[in-house]
């Protein structure tokens, strides 16, 4: 009887491990802007996976993915000012124009925005495909104080079904640090 009920309970806890998905593995390191946490399948990516803004280095960088196409991206930029002194609509626009460049760099089509939240913060997302369908873009955009917080989660075939959820993974968890 004590077999039949330990064994009962070891197919109940795997089942239970196999239904539950993944709660993913914590970003939180050392000296790290943020926090948020991923799928433990993702792996850092050291290889170039492309710059999110032209002639600009980001304060803090960390690239997570299979591969160096398939990944997510989560970057922050020191602004020169305070965000909440900048007039929304000349926000709106340089975050547009920003969007913009970077869908003609990857020669995709002109992104569509929407509004949306990366962890709290209130932010606008593009989403955009290369015109020759190899390539898929998510970008979104987050500010706080004199800081941009950047996501890009780029995926091909091959990634679509790991990277849209872990960009929605991290998406949903991101918090600043302190």
């Amino acid at each position: 009887m004590r077999a039949l009920v330990a064994t009962v309970l070891v197919i109940g806890v795997a089942l239970l491990a196999a239904c539950g998905g993944d709660d993913g593995t914590s970003f939180a390191e050392e000296g790290a802007p943020f926090t948020f946490s991923y799928p433990s399948d993702l792996q850092k990516v050291f290889a170039n996976t492309g710059r999110e803004i032209k002639g600009l280095d980001p304060a803090y960088r960390v690239a997570l993915g299979t591969d160096e196409t398939n990944v997510v991206v989560a970057a922050t930029y020191k602004l020169t000012k305070d965000v909440s002194k900048v007039k929304k609509a000349n926000l709106a626009i340089a975050v547009e124009r920003a969007a913009r460049a970077l869908a003609k760099a990857m020669n995709a089509e002109i992104p569509k925005s929407s509004s949306t939240n990366l962890g709290d913060l209130p932010a606008t997302q593009f989403d955009f495909v290369a015109k020759d369908r190899s390539l898929t873009t998510r970008l979104v955009y987050a500010f706080k104080g004199k800081t941009q917080y950047f996501v890009r989660c780029q995926w091909n075939e091959s990634g679509t079904d790991t990277i849209p959820p872990a960009c929605d993974q991290v998406t949903k968890t991101f918090a600043p640090a302190g």
